[in-house]
């Protein structure tokens, strides 16, 4: 695989990138406009569902979720068909913000990228497993490791350089999506492979 090229999944990314920058320059409109808001959504907002994952709490949570999607798209889905990345974004989005108003009751706010991109990672090494196993078992084992620290009691989501605390429950849900989605393709190559009876 080249060092980078400009495959149509990566512009995907870029692109989405670049959406991530212009909602954050007006930060002021987009926050109450598009962020996860539990009541909003409760009555009809659904489009908040997707839109909140675009949308930060400050430039630093922008730029640590900006850079670890750049990597990821650029690392795991450079040569991913666009049919097939976008259509995982858009189900690692909605696992995690069903997961949160399903199952997070607690959770009245939430924006960002962190849960979705937990999700695109699991399914990312979980896809490419073949083709650098050690590597991406052991990528799994930390996202596993981290996930579970972070639901252990206890766990301090406070973070010194975000004005609201770390939602982890996002990041639970967003790998469970990424899981199912990369086994599902995982079983579905396997049956592929197999010789028909």
């Amino acid at each position: 695989m080249p060092f980078l090229r400009l495959t149509p999944s990566l512009w995907l990314t870029i692109g989405l990138g670049v959406l991530m920058i212009l909602l954050g320059a007006f930060q002021s409109v987009t926050e109450t406009a598009l962020e996860y808001s539990r009541d909003a959504i409760s009555e009809g907002q659904l489009w908040r569902f997707i839109t909140a994952h675009f949308i930060h709490y400050g430039p630093y949570h922008l730029a640590m979720n900006l850079g670890a999607l750049m990597l990821c798209g650029w690392i795991l889905f450079q040569e991913v068909s666009l049919k097939h990345y976008g259509l995982l974004i858009l189900v690692c989005l909605i696992g995690v913000s069903t997961g949160l108003y399903g199952f997070s009751p607690e959770l009245d706010y939430y924006a960002g990228l962190s849960g979705a991109l937990h999700g695109l990672l699991v399914a990312g090494v979980l896809i490419t497993l073949r083709q650098t196993p050690w590597m991406n078992s052991l990528a799994l084992a930390v996202v596993v490791f981290k996930i579970v620290q972070e639901q252990l009691p206890g766990y301090d989501t406070s973070h010194s350089l975000l004005p609201v605390p770390v939602a982890v429950d996002s990041h639970l849900y967003g790998a469970l999506t990424g899981l199912a989605w990369g086994l599902g393709v995982l079983g579905r190559s396997f049956r592929a492979r197999s010789p028909s009876e």
